[in-house]
């Protein structure tokens, strides 16, 4: 019999991303049902408890309990080691202390909604496949994830004004950063014929130096990646969004 493209260890590979995206689908579940308010606590409990879930499981990828370190699974889209883990483990331990210092937040501002939670899951598992992934469409796939939750994030106090301005500023941002992002994606796909970073690497090692094409596929990629994650000198346009959320935060507590 042939060997199946996608092995089972393949998918133990992804079991903590897979942990706190049905715990966000969860919270989603839990939210409906619950009906008084003083109960909807519970939706940072279900978060919590999810993000602790996939904590362990990473740590005992750290202890090479259950994968071969470094381990590369989905045709070497995606590469568990200790970087990858590293990382994992510290965006769970982040979103936790988010959880953690939303809830009061959310309780003073009437807005204690389980779509809050679920989408901050939602955006930590973008956030952990693009620290293992090694391939384009990996990358770019979780890095819209990621930041669409954030738009929706962004503009959570639907009747406030100010949350409004800032989600549509974020979001037109947004998706022109993802135009470059991609341009540069195609030129690197063009070089390599693949979207395999290894591929492309060595790909690239085989051109001249001062290639404009190389230059020009590098160039375009990393200020949409830039662009997305307001690195510098793209950070310029940060503080009007983040004013904006703070003015909103300020207004409304």
């Amino acid at each position: 019999m042939p060997t199946p493209f996608f092995q089972r260890a393949d998918y133990v590979a992804i079991t903590p991303e897979i942990v706190v995206a049905l715990f966000g689908l969860g919270i989603l579940l839990i939210d409906f049902l619950i009906q008084e308010k003083r109960d909807k606590y519970l939706n940072a409990v279900t978060a919590l408890i999810g993000l602790g879930m996939a904590a362990v499981q990473l740590l005992r990828f750290w202890r090479g309990a259950l994968l071969p370190s470094p381990y590369s699974g989905f045709g070497g889209s995606l590469v568990v080691d200790t970087f990858a883990i590293y990382f994992q483990l510290l965006i769970v331990v982040a979103t936790a202390i988010v959880v953690l210092i939303s809830a009061k937040y959310l309780e003073i501002e009437d807005a204690h909604l389980g779509e809050y939670y679920a989408l901050l899951l939602f955006s930590a598992v973008g956030m952990m496949f693009m620290a293992a992934g090694r391939d384009l469409i990996v990358l770019f796939i979780a890095l819209e994830l990621m930041a669409l939750c954030e738009y929706v994030l962004t503009g959570f106090l639907r009747g406030n004004r100010r949350s409004n301005e800032a989600a549509m500023k974020f979001f037109l941002l947004g998706a022109f950063s993802s135009g470059l992002l991609l341009y540069g994606m195609s030129l690197l796909y063009g070089i390599a014929n693949s979207t395999n970073l290894a591929v492309i690497a060595e790909r690239l090692a085989d051109r001249p130096a001062g290639d404009p094409l190389s230059w020009m596929a590098m160039i375009t990629l990393l200020a949409g990646l830039f662009f997305k994650i307001a690195d510098v000198p793209f950070h310029q346009w940060t503080p009007d969004a983040k004013t904006t959320m703070h003015n909103t935060c300020r207004v409304g507590g």
